[in-house]
């Protein structure tokens, strides 16, 4: 026995593991330098094979019994939930995350939501989205995003949010027009509802019903929009912030806390934390798993899709997962982090693309002129989103012709990595 001391503990993890074949060539090695133990390692080896075949018998029992409808209960442990863990793994832990845009606002976006979708003013902007938004009449949502245009004008002339929190929209009149006709009819005459932001705009009590709840307009400026989105994604309550004290913003913006900070006893302001139950960001390339990849300008979708509890991308172009292995880098946001894909040529649309398509300002200057008065902007609500099924029946109505040549004029000035 003095001859196994060496091999004990190598013997006795074999023996815990209950992995025969590794004891038997333990045992090859022994009985190779000493045969006399030959005999004894035999029977042992016996009684490992017979207890795996044992413990195999009762698990195969055991699953049976859960297959049948049974509870599989591990002792030391609570019963597994098949069911509540494959809902908690949810869509992104899936290999094909694709679906189509329909699917992806029926399923993650709900009435009472927050949301937020990706690209800065009238660049990679889904307008397709917000376009289906509104053809699946959701009511009661909150929007948040730091420069918008169009898209801030059709959620509100179309009734869908009640509450907006921004750092800038165009409502400025140039000439005879109105940057925003739906934002400054709402806060002039109502309609479709009143308007309140911060207390410092909002529109006359004679303007407005008692029993009609007005829109809540927050103001902030880009760079904290930008740090509710970092705060969120870092799982902070808030981030520090010194940029707005030369202002009146945290003087009507009561969610914004200024204290003193001790370190330094200076002046801060705390902001807060944004998570928003959906996040839609438009990219240039992603595949199946849910890696997007963006070229030219980002913004702040890096923090987007990490605070966000859902993030559906919308792809100009789906390609095999090894194609995204050969820019590793413009990998915003990676497939953790991504519920769903939708491919959808042309989603930006009247909003331009790095690389694929510029802006439509021929298009944004028609619908702007439409959308001057109410009957107008009813007018195009109905032939240019109600009226269209989705989103390839919108690209019939605009002109694939049209938008190849946007496409076109894009690529004489900038591409991306074929």
């Amino acid at each position: 026995m003095i001859a196994l001391i060496p091999y004990m503990r190598q013997i006795h993890c074999a023996w815990r593991l209950q992995h025969a074949k590794q004891f038997l060539g333990l045992g090859r090695q022994i009985v190779s330098t000493n045969g006399i133990f030959r005999l004894l390692l035999g029977v042992i080896a016996c009684g490992i094979l017979l207890s795996a075949i044992t413990r195999s018998v009762n698990r195969h029992e055991m699953i049976h019994n859960h297959d049948k409808g049974g509870e599989m209960k591990v002792e030391g442990l609570e019963t597994v939930d098949y069911e509540e863990r494959q809902k908690e793994g949810g869509h992104r832990k899936r290999l094909n995350k694709v679906m189509t845009e329909k699917e992806a606002v029926a399923t993650f976006l709900h009435d009472g939501d927050s949301f937020a979708i990706g690209g800065f003013f009238q660049w990679r902007q889904p307008m397709s989205i917000v376009r289906e938004i509104i053809r699946q009449r959701r009511r009661h949502l909150s929007f948040i995003d730091e420069s918008g245009f169009f898209s801030m004008e059709l959620l509100v002339g179309a009734g869908v949010i009640d509450r907006l929190d921004l750092a800038y929209f165009p409502i400025r009149q140039v000439g005879g027009l109105t940057g925003l006709p739906s934002v400054d009819r709402s806060l002039k005459e109502g309609d479709p509802r009143p308007i309140d932001i911060g207390g410092v705009l909002k529109t006359p009590e004679e303007k407005t019903r008692a029993d009609q709840l007005p829109l809540k307009i927050v103001d902030w400026t880009n760079f904290e929009v930008a740090l509710r989105f970092m705060a969120g994604a870092l799982n902070v309550p808030f981030m520090p912030c010194r940029s707005s004290l030369g202002t009146d913003i945290p003087k009507h913006n009561k969610e914004i806390k200024v204290m003193d900070d001790p370190y330094e006893n200076k002046p801060l302001l705390l902001i807060p934390a944004y998570k928003p139950d959906v996040v839609f960001i438009s990219v240039q390339r992603a595949d199946r798993r849910g890696n997007g990849q963006v070229w030219g300008f980002r913004g702040t979708e890096y923090w987007k899709a990490r605070a966000a509890k859902h993030v559906v991308l919308i792809t100009e172009e789906l390609v095999p997962v090894e194609r995204i292995y050969e820019n590793p880098g413009m990998t915003v946001i990676p497939a953790y982090c991504t519920d769903a894909v939708v491919l959808l040529p042309y989603n930006c649309h009247p909003s331009g693309v790095y690389g694929w398509y510029i802006w439509d300002m021929l298009y944004d200057l028609r619908m702007l002129l439409a959308c001057q008065t109410k009957d107008g902007f009813s007018q195009w609500l109905d032939e240019w989103i109600y009226g269209c099924a989705d989103h390839f029946a919108y690209c019939d109505k605009v002109g694939w012709e049209n938008l190849d040549r946007l496409a076109k004029a894009e690529r004489v000035i900038n591409r991306i990595p074929a």
